[in-house]
């Protein structure tokens, strides 16, 4: 008889024995005491083997010295099909020379006649032990290599879903350039000669039309640029981030010459990075940084890192409008803008690239903000 384990699989024990009664005596003590077991026999080490060939069984216990074939050949022949089989030898000698060519072939356990029944047992029981370990560990093994299969079918869908996307978003933003521009220049045109045709409504009108325009131009412009920050391969080297740090602050500077500005750049920040993506990334962040300071006359914006967790983590902090904490999600959110009544213009699409950036690098962002006292962005490579 034999029950199922949990992989679905009866549990199989061939005895080998060419004495009559200890065959069928040992065989019914075996099978009372591992009901879930099936039991096998044979009468000596040819019909062992042919019993072998056609059950499979996984433990066999078998008497050395037999007629026709012995029990050391036998295993041999086992051992050579199938290498996992757990083999338990049974002999009333000590017979040296059988106890190295047991230990050669690979047998499991080698037990002195009389038969001691608790010895076979425990033999036994580590035999179905470490057959039912290997069956869990194999059936893991293989629910995880089903998962790892799914993952890589699932990664292949989305990197193909994603190309598609950013093919639409290029194509899309590319393609509407050229008639924003001819509706642009053609609206210039009726206000530039047409002008004393109109009356104010319908110039103000046409106003709105240009207006409209530059602001779906900068749109489709921040959407080409995502697109291509995106597809762009990322090429890491170290690199010098305080001196790129440095070189776009002396650029807002110089765009922004009416305010007071003051930049805290720590010296020596390097990273193992794609420096034009970080130039990027880290333009983005100075340029909110600005932008969100509109109202303050004194603007402190920092660039620095701290170690957290053996891991090196930049910063840029402001001392501006900040945000709800409760909002930091939908930051890095592509066109998703807070909700804010400072009339502080914007797309939406700055930290969206500054997260893609990022994520590309095999790091991550986050924020910390408080409305009215500023906001600090953070991002590990």
């Amino acid at each position: 008889m034999g029950t199922i384990d949990p992989g679905g699989h009866v549990i199989s024990l061939l005895y080998v024995e060419d004495e009559q009664d200890a065959r069928e005596m040992l065989g019914e003590i075996i099978g009372r005491h591992y009901p879930d077991v099936r039991i096998f026999v044979a009468e000596n080490g040819e019909a062992g083997l042919e019993s072998f060939k056609l059950n499979r069984p996984e433990i066999v216990l078998t008497d050395i010295n037999m007629p026709v074939t012995d029990g050391i050949r036998m295993a041999t022949e086992i051992k050579s099909l199938s290498p996992s089989t757990e083999i338990i030898a049974l002999t009333a000698y000590t017979n040296t020379s059988h106890l190295l060519q047991s230990i050669e072939i690979g047998i499991s356990h080698y037990i002195l006649k009389p038969i001691d029944m608790e010895q076979i047992f425990r033999a036994i029981d580590k035999a179905l032990f470490l057959i039912r370990s290997e069956r869990a560990i194999s059936r893991q093994n293989d629910m995880i290599r089903d998962l790892n299969e799914e993952l890589v079918k699932k990664a292949a869908e989305l990197e193909m879903v994603n190309q598609d996307l950013e093919s639409f978003n290029y194509t899309v933003a590319h393609d509407l350039r050229s008639p924003m521009l001819a509706i642009s220049g053609y609206s210039q045109v009726l206000l530039d000669q047409y002008a004393s045709g109109l009356d104010e409504s319908g110039k103000e009108y046409l106003q709105i039309i240009n207006r409209e325009i530059l602001r779906m131009s900068n749109l489709t412009g921040a959407l080409l640029k995502f697109s291509v920050h995106s597809r762009k391969c990322v090429e890491k080297r170290w690199s010098n981030l305080s001196g790129i740090a440095h070189e776009i602050k002396d650029n807002l500077l110089r765009q922004e010459s009416g305010r007071r500005v003051i930049f805290s750049i720590t010296d020596g920040i390097n990273g193992y990075c794609d420096p034009e993506l970080l130039r990027i990334v880290l333009e983005n962040l100075f340029g909110n940084a600005l932008k969100y300071s509109v109202k303050k006359d004194d603007v402190c914006i920092e660039f620095g890192t701290i170690n957290k967790e053996e891991d090196l983590v930049y910063f840029v902090r402001d001392n501006g409008a900040g945000f709800d904490q409760g909002d930091v999600e939908k930051l890095f959110i592509p066109f998703q803008r807070l909700q804010r009544d400072d009339g502080i213009e914007g797309l939406g699409i700055g930290l969206s690239t500054v997260n893609r950036i990022i994520q590309r690098h095999g790091g991550k962002v986050w924020a910390d903000g408080e409305k009215g006292k500023g906001a600090t962005f953070y991002f590990t490579l």
